[in-house]
């Protein structure tokens, strides 16, 4: 069977044939390779450079082989090979940096939104016309599953509870390789995971994924990489910092009713549009793009906050308008320019007293062949589901002359 050898910086070569490798070839999975996996991380961590094209191709592969560990028949194994490789087809530029933007400004177009029209074929995303092909590669060949069955597990909606767990769940394809590769990019050894083990424990007991009692060590090991990930990675204060400069850009300019199709965009390309415009977004684009980004003026925890502060902020994390009006009465109150203060938020989770623990909790099958929840048998799970965001809360940022003011008045301007 003819194929290609692809060879990936982790897990070295592998083969692609048939309708993955047709998939690969379309130019929306092509697209993938100019989406940075880690958003504007490298301003941090100068590796992580690699692209949701990787990542994509590494969820396949542990989902090839999960496929073949737990017995799934070969309709079942090649709809997860598939979910996993389109997983992340409807990614906008820089990943998950302009998630807010998403709500507030284009609804339908939110990645998983996105990826559904994609794999449904009602939209070509790319500038090529070979776009739009991807419903009929799938319908072309002769398994027992189609494009709506793909969207569907995407969407963690499919009828076989496993095959959506192996997906979306505790212990998932995807983040098997998001953490392996992006603790291997950043250099941070946080992330390293026992892949080989969680491969051989897991199961499919009563239609459900479970691990084996056996395998809890690897589980509780990747709950600790998983953890420790995102507060050394997905929200250190710096690279938020400069998530939030690139948005406060692009809303400015969606404001001025420019770069409404910013989601068909890839990275390089919105930053030249913005650039483009001058103003507020070309300056912030400049800053990014020669780090000279906006210093942290405030960086405080859930428990600095009262509880009546905390609604507070939750209002302006939910409602951007809001958020805005908050930022332009800061940056009136310290002499700075609008745009020039920030306000960003670590998980929203953090800003209630209660982190709301993942419904998608994994079972473990038992020596006796009990099942029992993962944090019945595990305290070290319920700890880490809880410790799961870092340490601020709230973050305010602007150019360093403005810090020493704005820490002064940041309280009186918001809550009083």
């Amino acid at each position: 069977m003819d194929g290609k050898i692809i060879h990936d910086g982790i897990y070295g070569s592998m083969k692609i044939t048939g309708l993955i490798l047709d998939l690969v070839k379309t130019p929306e999975f092509q697209r993938l390779r100019n989406i940075r996996q880690l958003g504007l991380a490298y301003l941090v961590y100068p590796g992580a450079n690699h692209s949701r094209f990787e990542h994509s191709l590494g969820a396949w592969n542990i989902a090839r082989r999960l496929s073949q560990e737990v017995g799934l028949s070969e309709d079942e194994s090649m709809l997860l090979q598939v979910g996993a490789l389109l997983h992340d087809i409807g990614h906008g530029p820089f990943s998950h940096t302009f998630e807010s933007i998403y709500k507030h400004y284009v609804k339908e177009h939110d990645h998983m939104r996105l990826g559904q029209d994609i794999i449904l074929g009602r939209i070509n995303i790319t500038e090529s016309e070979n776009g739009g092909r991807i419903p009929e590669i799938i319908e072309s060949y002769d398994f027992d599953f189609t494009p709506k069955d793909v969207a569907d597990l995407i969407l963690g909606k499919h009828e076989k509870r496993y095959l959506g767990q192996m997906l979306h769940g505790d212990v998932d394809v995807d983040q098997l390789d998001y953490l392996i590769r992006d603790a291997h990019y950043t250099g941070v050894a946080h992330g390293i995971i026992d892949l080989e083990r969680l491969l051989k424990v897991l199961k499919i007991h009563d239609g459900e994924l479970v691990v084996d009692e056996k395998g809890i060590e690897a589980v509780e090991g990747m709950m600790v990489a998983r953890s420790l990930m995102y507060s050394r990675v997905y929200f250190h204060h710096t690279v938020k910092i400069a998530e939030g400069m690139l948005t406060r850009a692009l809303e400015f300019a969606l404001e001025e009713g420019h770069l409404w199709d910013f989601w068909r965009m890839i990275d390089c390309r919105v930053l030249v549009e913005l650039e483009d415009l001058e103003g507020l977004p070309a300056e912030m684009v400049r800053r990014v793009k020669y780090r000279e980004l906006y210093k942290a003026a405030v960086l405080a925890s859930a428990d600095e906050l009262s509880t009546e502060e905390r609604r507070e902020l939750l209002a302006a994390y939910r409602n951007v308008k809001r958020r805005q009006e908050i930022e332009r009465n800061l940056a009136d109150a310290v002499g700075a320019r609008e745009g020039e203060v920030i306000l960003e938020f670590s998980i929203a989770d953090l800003m209630l007293s209660e982190p709301r623990l993942k419904s998608t909790e994994i079972d473990v099958l038992l020596a006796n062949g009990e099942v029992q929840p993962l944090t019945k048998v595990t305290p070290l799970a319920n700890a880490l589901k809880r410790r799961q965001t870092p340490r601020w809360a709230v973050l305010i940022a602007a150019p360093k002359e403005y810090v020493p003011k704005l820490r002064e008045v940041w309280k009186r301007v918001i809550f009083s």
